[in-house]
């Protein structure tokens, strides 16, 4: 697909956002959570079950609450931007307001959105550690906490230290546990810098969570990647060259999306 056609489609799907009915993010979370369904698959066919399986389903639906959410904002992101050169000052400081705005905006949709679906530890810690609920089940809902948590994470104060500093550290355990079950080994912060692959939780981390967010929560994501010593020239500000790569790493918006209700 070209950049032209798929910006074409980035922007009717953002006038859609406008005129859809509302989306029960508590159903879709539903959907993915499937705890239910997981627990009833054969021992042999849960064990068959390759670790992105539940990756998949978590990716759909934070794709689903971007491109939901995010509104005009999700849309630029996904586009390709014209060099800086083609425009006057003028036209540059007023397309920086607007989109300043526009991530401001989508930062609250996305706070309330998945704010309301963070599930206290105690009550999530009930949730997931029955003998009865798979591996599978148990790293795809620690992973839709985890991703609620950071978009919740977005609106938080700067100057609300305490609070921030609560919210990392709860984000941190959820990803300390869900490298354990992707991984079945140590966290990633432990691993050989000198492997030639990354381990399945480090792909999730680097390779999906931080293409996806990066722009939403450029602290937080920094913070992330430095503490798993993940961090390299992919997230960070620069020139346009490393702008433009950027904008290759961002998901296709509808690549995990098959599986919620956004696929319609």
């Amino acid at each position: 697909m070209s950049n032209r056609v798929k910006l074409k489609k980035m922007k009717q799907i953002g006038k859609l956002m406008t005129t859809t009915k509302e989306i029960d993010w508590r159903a879709e979370y539903a959907k993915v959570a499937a705890l239910g369904d997981v627990d009833e698959v054969a021992p042999a066919a849960a064990a068959q079950q390759t670790p992105s399986a539940p990756v998949d389903g978590v990716l759909a639906f934070l794709d689903c609450m971007l491109s939901e959410e995010g509104g005009d904002w999700w849309v630029a992101v996904q586009s390709v931007k014209p060099a800086a050169a083609d425009k006057d000052d003028k036209e540059v400081k007023q397309t920086e307001a607007n989109e300043k705005e526009q991530l401001k905006a989508a930062k609250k949709r996305l706070a309330v959105a998945g704010g309301a679906l963070v599930v206290a530890l105690p009550e999530l810690n009930g949730s997931v550690n029955g003998k009865q609920i798979s591996r599978e089940a148990k790293v795809r809902v620690l992973q839709l906490q985890l991703v609620c948590r950071m978009l919740r994470y977005g609106t938080l104060a700067k100057k609300k230290k305490d609070a921030r500093k609560a919210a990392r550290k709860e984000i941190r355990g959820l990803l300390d546990r869900v490298a354990l079950l992707l991984d079945a080994a140590n966290p990633p912060s432990l691993a050989d810098e000198d492997a030639d692959e990354r381990s399945p939780f480090q792909h999730f981390l680097q390779r999906e969570l931080a293409p996806r967010l990066h722009k939403l929560l450029p602290d937080l994501m920094h913070y992330l990647l430095k503490t798993y010593e993940l961090e390299d020239g992919q997230v960070g500000d620069g020139d346009q060259s490393k702008a433009n790569d950027e904008n290759a790493l961002l998901p296709a918006v509808s690549s995990h999306r098959s599986h919620t209700s956004c696929a319609a």
